[in-house]
C-alpha cells in the first residue's frame, strides 16, 4: 500500500493485514498507528463473481443470522446485492499504483512539551498554547465495546473532555497521568484549570449507532474499555479459502472463460439461491443417472456421445451410470453451456429447455439443495477424484509397506498437488474476541454514503497442496468408541451391506455431535502436521495454510507464499516418515503436560496452536485427546 508513506505487505497476508480497517504500526519519526481506510479494485476483473456469488452470501448470511438471534437489527443480503472485487496487488514500490490507502488513527495525541500531557485531537489541533512542531505522542487507546463491537476514540465515551465537576471548567478534564503507559487502568485526568484529578471512567455503551439509530444488540447497557489500536487487538479479518480446479494457470483464459459461461448459464436457468457446486455432489449424479426419461432425449443422446468421444470413453448411452465423477461433471456442464447458447442466438427458450431437459436437472438440483456441503468438501472431492497431471498419489520415497504405514497413522491416501489453484476471499470483519459466540461479524461496505453494498475481495493464486484422507472405516469404528463421550444417539456401526464411505456421510451429514468430533479430530491432526511441517519444508508456519473438510474426513494444507519453492513436495516425497512421528510423538507427550490435556482441553501454544491467521477457525475446535485418547472427551484416540 502506499499514500504519502508506504507499507509494504506481503501477498499472502493481504488480507490479514492489508484489509480495510485493519490496524498497523511503523516508525515514522516515532511509532505511529495507523489504519487501513480503503482498498483498491484490480482494474482486471475476470473473478467468475457469478458462480461465487451464492457461496459468499451464504455464509455471510450465516454470520448475520447469529448476530440477528444475539438480539442485533441486522439484515440478510442477496447475492445480487453483493459485490465482489479482486483487490489489486502491486509488486513493488516502483509499480506505479498503489494497493490502497491508510491513514493515522486514532487521531489522538498528548502534548509533551515541559511535561503538558495534555490530549488533544490532530485535526483540531492543540488547545493547551504549545505549538505545532513542539513534541508529541500518538494516543492510541480506543473505546471498544464487548456487546455490539462499536468502537470509538477515547474522548467520545470517557471522560476525557468533560466539564469539571469541581470548578465547573468546560471540557477541562484534559491532562492525562499514568503509572503503567500501557496499563489504561493506571490512568488519571486531570483538570487544566483547578488541577482536581480523577480516574479515567469508561461509559456504558448502549448498543445503538447514533447517527442511524442502528441497534447492534439489544442486551444490558455494557461498559466500554481500552483497547490499544494495534493489528490483530480488535479487528480481524473472516478470510475463506477454496481449492478450485476450474484452471490451472493465472494465464489460462480460455479455461477461465468458460468457467464464466457455465456460471452464466446455471444462473440463468436456476435461481441465484441455488449453489452451482451441487452439481459435483454424488448424490447429484446419483438422481440424475436414475431419471430415465432425461437419458431417452435425443439431444442428451448427442451430447453423452460427443464428450464420450472427447474423452475416449467407449460407453453408449445405455451405460450412463459408469460415467465416473469428473466425465459426468463435463457433460452436464456442456449440457447448460450449449442450451444457453442456442437461447442467446435467438432460439425459442421453452423449446430448448424442453429439448436440453433442463426441467430434469433442475428437479434433481431441488431434490439435493438441503444436502449441507460446504464447498470445500465439495471441491476437496473433486480433488480426489481428479485426472491432473500435478497430481501424485503416492510418494517417490515412499515407506516399507506403504498400506501398513498408511493404516498406522489412520490414513486412507496423501496427494501431492504441485499446480493448484487456491481461492481466497475477504468475507468481513469480526471485532474483538474471536472466541466470542457469536463473533461480532459485519460485512466491509463500499460505494457511496447513501449506496453502500456489502463487498467481498478477492483473490486467486497457484501454489502446491497435500491433501490426506482419513480412512472412513477407522473413523467410524472411533466415533464408536467414543459414542459416550461425544453424546451420541445414532447407529455409528457400518450395517451389513453398506461400505463405509456410504454410511460415514450419513452418519456426519445427520448427526452434530458425529460432525463435531470428526471436525475436531481434524482439525487437531492439521495443526499438528502444521506445526511439525517446518523442519522439513524450510516454510514458517505463517506461510501455510489449512482447509478441513469433515464430509470427505479430508485436511488440504498449501502453501500461502507468492514463490513455490516446492518445500510441501520434497517433504511429501522423502520425508513424510519422519513428519508423521513427530506429530505423534508430539501428539502423546506435549512440553505442557498434564496441564495442556487436562486444564487446556488439549490445545495450547506449544502442541496445537498457530498463528490466528493461519488457522481457519481462530485456534478453536483443537483437542490432542481425539488423537491419542486418554480424557474425558475422548477415551480412545484415533491414533491409537
Amino acid at each position: 500500500m502506499k499514500n504519502k508513506y508506504i507499507h509494504d505487505i506481503a501477498e499472502s497476508s493481504c488480507f490479514f493485514q492489508g484489509h480495510k480497517g485493519q490496524f498497523f504500526s511503523r516508525k515514522y519519526g516515532q511509532y505511529l498507528s495507523f489504519e487501513v481506510s480503503l482498498n483498491f479494485y484490480d482494474f482486471v476483473n475476470d473473478f467468475n463473481s457469478e458462480r461465487y456469488k451464492p457461496i459468499f452470501s451464504k455464509l455471510i448470511n450465516k454470520k448475520i443470522s447469529q448476530r440477528k438471534a444475539d438480539g442485533g437489527m441486522f439484515h440478510e443480503i442477496i447475492p445480487d446485492d453483493l459485490i465482489i472485487k479482486k483487490i489489486k496487488l502491486v509488486d513493488d514500490v516502483d509499480e506505479e499504483g498503489a494497493s490502497g490507502v491508510f491513514k493515522i488513527s486514532p487521531s489522538s495525541a498528548i502534548c509533551k512539551k515541559d511535561g503538558c500531557y495534555q490530549y488533544f485531537e490532530m485535526n483540531k489541533g492543540r488547545t493547551c498554547g504549545h505549538k505545532n512542531n513542539d513534541p508529541w505522542e500518538q494516543f492510541t487507546f480506543l473505546a471498544f465495546c464487548d456487546e455490539c463491537g462499536r468502537l470509538l476514540p477515547l474522548h467520545y465515551m470517557t471522560n476525557i473532555k468533560d466539564d469539571c465537576k469541581k470548578c465547573g471548567g468546560k471540557g477541562t478534564l484534559l491532562k492525562l497521568g499514568w503509572k503503567g503507559k500501557d496499563k489504561i487502568g493506571s490512568y488519571k485526568v486531570q483538570c487544566t484549570k483547578c488541577h482536581d484529578e480523577q480516574g479515567l471512567y469508561f461509559y456504558k455503551c448502549d448498543h445503538t449507532i447514533r447517527k442511524t439509530g442502528e441497534v447492534l444488540s439489544t442486551k444490558k447497557p455494557k461498559q466500554f474499555r481500552g483497547v490499544p489500536a494495534r493489528s490483530g487487538a480488535i479487528v480481524h479479518p473472516y478470510v475463506i479459502s477454496i481449492p478450485d480446479l476450474s484452471k490451472k494457470s493465472n494465464t489460462d483464459k480460455k479455461s477461465n472463460t468458460n468457467d464464466i459461461l457455465l456460471s452464466e448459464a446455471f444462473n440463468y436457468f436456476f435461481s441465484s439461491l441455488k449453489e452451482e457446486s451441487k452439481l459435483s455432489l454424488p448424490e447429484f449424479k446419483s438422481a440424475l443417472s436414475n431419471e430415465e426419461e432425461f437419458w431417452n432425449m435425443s439431444k442428451i443422446k448427442e451430447i453423452f456421445e460427443d464428450v464420450c468421444d472427447d474423452l475416449d470413453l467407449n460407453l453408449k448411452i445405455e451405460e450412463h451410470n459408469q460415467l465416473h465423477h469428473n466425465p459426468f461433471l463435463t457433460f452436464v456442464q456442456r449440457v447448460l453451456k450449449e442450451s444457453k447458447s442456442r437461447i442467446d442466438d435467438g432460439a425459442d427458450e421453452v423449446k430448448i429447455k424442453n429439448r436440453y431437459g433442463i426441467i430434469y436437472i433442475e428437479k434433481v438440483l431441488e431434490s439435493v439443495q438441503n444436502i449441507h456441503f460446504s464447498e470445500n468438501d465439495l471441491q476437496c472431492s473433486n480433488l480426489l477424484y481428479s485426472v491432473d497431471r500435478s497430481k501424485k498419489e503416492e510418494p517417490s520415497c515412499k515407506p516399507d509397506d506403504f498400506s501398513t504405514w498408511l493404516n498406522k497413522f489412520g490414513l486412507y491416501k496423501i496427494v501431492h498437488f504441485s499446480d493448484i489453484k487456491i481461492i481466497q476471499a475477504l468475507l468481513g470483519i469480526i471485532e474483538g474476541s474471536t472466541r466470542r459466540d457469536p463473533v461480532l461479524f459485519r460485512t466491509i461496505e463500499t460505494g457511496a454514503s447513501n449506496k453502500q453494498k456489502p463487498t467481498v475481495f478477492a483473490r486467486d493464486f497457484i501454489t502446491e497442496g497435500v491433501l490426506f484422507q482419513l480412512d472412513f472405516d477407522r473413523i467410524l469404528q472411533w466415533l464408536h468408541a467414543n459414542k459416550e463421550q461425544i453424546g451420541s444417539t445414532c447407529d455409528i456401526q457400518v450395517p451389513k451391506g453398506v461400505d463405509a464411505y456410504t454410511h460415514f456421510r450419513n452418519t456426519v451429514l445427520n448427526d452434530d455431535k458425529c460432525k463435531e468430533a470428526v471436525n475436531t479430530l481434524l482439525h487437531t491432526y492439521s495443526h499438528m502436521l502444521i506445526q511439525q511441517s517446518t523442519i522439513d519444508t524450510g516454510l514458517d508456519i505463517s506461510s501455510l495454510s489449512e482447509i478441513i473438510c469433515p464430509y470427505t474426513s479430508s485436511i488440504f494444507i498449501y502453501s500461502t507464499n507468492s514463490i513455490n519453492i516446492g518445500g510441501l513436495e520434497f517433504t511429501y516425497e522423502y520425508h513424510l516418515e519422519d513428519w508423521f512421528s513427530r506429530v505423534k510423538e508430539l501428539a502423546e507427550d506435549c512440553p505442557q503436560d498434564p496441564a495442556c490435556m487436562y486444564d487446556e482441553g488439549g490445545a495450547c501454544n506449544s502442541c496445537s496452536y498457530i498463528p490466528e491467521f493461519v488457522c481457519y477457525n481462530f485456534n478453536q475446535g483443537l483437542d490432542r485427546s481425539t488423537l491419542v485418547g486418554n480424557s474425558e472427551r475422548f477415551g480412545k484416540g484415533y491414533l491409537l
